[in-house]
């Protein structure tokens, strides 16, 4: 049985406000109980940052990205 590839959601935000979109997405994760796969960081071409979120399930993905994106 071949196992599906992680979902990943990119969500950006602006630097200064980096700090306050990770605590909301940790608490958001936390009270939803999800774990991510993966989680990275990595500058955009614009000024901020962009969140890269993998999920090991579609729905949790797609309940993340309601919320985030």
């Amino acid at each position: 049985m071949a196992l599906n590839p992680p979902f990943t959601i990119r969500v950006e935000t602006h630097e200064a406000a980096l700090a306050e979109t990770m605590h909301e997405m940790r608490t958001w994760l936390d009270k939803h109980r999800v774990q991510p796969v993966e989680f990275k960081i990595a500058m955009t071409g614009m000024p901020g940052v962009a969140l890269d979120i993998q999920f090991r399930s579609e729905d949790e993905a797609a309940l993340f990205e309601q919320v985030f994106v």
